[in-house]
């Protein structure tokens, strides 16, 4: 992909859990505009056990698709996640 069409991304959602100091994990999101991602892309990490951790999905907006964006964008967090995982160990 071409840096200038990413720079162009519209929508960033995220997602974070991690523990704090006294053992609690903290955790929040942010759709972007992006309605229903946003409690699906937390679920997957609480449902996947991943904390520590902050992903960015950044979505170039190019017209409407429907709700079939939000596991593409899920799973988009989910694999990048996996892959740091992978290379931090």
């Amino acid at each position: 992909m071409r840096t200038d069409t990413i720079a162009s991304a519209s929508h960033n959602i995220y997602a974070y859990r991690i523990t704090s100091q006294d053992g609690s994990i903290l955790k929040g999101s942010e759709d972007d505009s992006e309605h229903g991602v946003e409690p699906s892309l937390l679920k997957a990490l609480r449902d996947n056990e991943i904390i520590n951790a902050l992903v960015v999905v950044s979505w170039l907006f190019g017209g409407k698709i429907g709700l079939c964006r939000v596991p593409h964008i899920k799973e988009a967090g989910l694999s990048a996640v996996k892959a740091c995982d992978e290379i931090a160990n």
